[in-house]
């Protein structure tokens, strides 16, 4: 591909991405109109519940915020700090799958429409809260408009780039962030272990959305099927798929909690979600988890 077909390349995407990002802004604005706004506390002095630290009272004081009893034990008039709530990052990884362009019923969102929708509502109640926000991997995070304006870019932009899990040799992450990662996680758990543990070291505050479709939940076919991975381009024919209904319904319910096991002896947080769920009702659960 020349120079001059690789712009032409971008600039169509570019033109995809803008297309549809009014649309995705639309559904996650709806989707969090609902939502009361959470809020992180971290140490720093201020007006909120706990107790950080006494120091020297000086003129403009509030008079409420003098600890007497602490001033008793001194000749010296101290003042009574507390935390305040302050910013802090949040980073987002949506998979990019193709498995996650499955959609079982046109009345169902695609997994992968699904995700992108949580993932870019997320970010708006974040940054509302006077959070940072940032796609994993872009180096850059920012709680303005334009930082929506970039992620709901990149989660428009058409193509998929196959990676199941995030790149956790490849890129770091900043101090002290939490981490949401939102896909189908349909990989083996042995592996998604070996990627959770190399970013836990870098966060302990992590969130994973696992989104299924409610056909992938239960099955609901009859007769011969055949089964599709795009992510690896093999397929297998079952043609009696009422003979294996209770088995795959068991090992899919294994999965789930060996993912939500994983999680759990990482000290993050699982939730999933099923496609035919009302978004709304979702996000309301995972930001009361955040808050």
């Amino acid at each position: 591909m020349n120079l001059f077909s690789a712009r032409l390349k971008l600039h169509h995407s570019a033109e995809e991405a803008a297309a549809n990002l009014p649309d995705l802004m639309l559904k996650a604005e709806k989707a969090v109109a609902s939502v009361l706004q959470g809020e992180h506390a971290q140490k720093r002095a201020g007006h909120g519940e706990k107790f950080w630290q006494f120091r020297d009272y000086i003129p403009g004081d509030r008079p409420q915020d003098i600890d007497w009893r602490q001033s008793a034990k001194a000749d010296r008039v101290f003042i009574r700090q507390k935390e305040r709530q302050t910013t802090q990052s949040a980073i987002f990884w949506c998979s990019r799958s193709p498995g996650m362009n499955f959609s079982s019923a046109k009345k169902y969102p695609s997994k992968a429409e699904a995700a992108k929708i949580l993932t870019l509502a997320l970010a708006l109640l974040m940054t509302r809260a006077g959070e940072q926000i940032g796609l994993f991997g872009a180096g850059k995070t920012g709680r303005t408009d334009a930082s929506l304006h970039r992620m709901g870019e990149a989660l428009c932009a058409p193509g998929t780039d196959g990676r199941e899990l995030p790149d956790a040799d490849t890129y770091s992450l900043p101090r002290h962030c939490s981490l949401i990662q939102i896909g189908d996680f349909f990989m083996p758990p042995d592996e998604i272990d070996i990627a959770f543990k190399k970013l836990s070291a870098h966060t302990a505050n992590g969130l994973v959305i696992q989104i299924l479709d409610p056909a992938e939940m239960e099955l609901p076919y009859s007769g011969r099927a055949i089964f599709e991975d795009p992510a690896a381009s093999a397929s297998e024919r079952v043609n009696h798929v009422d003979s294996i209904r209770d088995r795959y319904k068991q090992r899919i319910n294994d999965h789930i909690e060996a993912v939500r096991t994983v999680c759990r002896n990482r000290h993050w947080k699982h939730h999933l979600h099923t496609t035919d769920l009302d978004i709304g009702d979702t996000l309301l659960k995972i930001w009361e988890m955040f808050s």
